[in-house]
């Protein structure tokens, strides 16, 4: 065994060489501080944020995709319906069951004694809008 080096020597036998330099702390009591970062809380703390992130996302993305479930619905369920008139856009039409299908009238539900199945409206791009037509009036 070779002889023994000092405390602020950092010495591997197995490679006998001097690695002070490669250790991430000082090797004498006077060396400089050398703090490694807290690279766990860095990363907690960069998930915590993109969690919340890609959480509020996903809510955003859901209230989308129900809306355009609702408006392709509504839309199929009225041009798949019967009748004889050229919709205006912007204007409140009524949806009924009949024997024979569904169809489109411009008289409102009090005015007839059909099985209503809801009012729409036609909307500058040609989708059908499920309105509350008591409140429309």
């Amino acid at each position: 065994m070779k002889n023994k080096k000092k405390d602020h020597i950092i010495w591997d036998e197995s490679k006998e060489e001097y690695i002070a330099k490669l250790i991430p702390y000082a090797s004498r009591v006077s060396g400089p501080l050398i703090e490694v970062p807290n690279v766990d809380a860095f990363k907690k703390k960069g998930i915590e944020k993109v969690s919340k992130q890609l959480n509020a996302e996903l809510v955003d993305l859901k209230k989308k995709i129900k809306t355009f479930v609702k408006e392709a619905s509504n839309t199929q369920k009225v041009y798949s319906a019967k009748f004889k008139f050229e919709p205006v856009v912007g204007e409140i039409y009524f949806l009924y069951q009949g024997n024979k299908g569904d169809y489109l009238s411009l008289i409102p539900p009090e005015n007839w004694a059909e099985k209503f199945i809801g009012a729409f409206r036609l909307s500058s791009e040609y989708k059908w809008e499920e309105v509350d037509w008591k409140k429309s009036t």
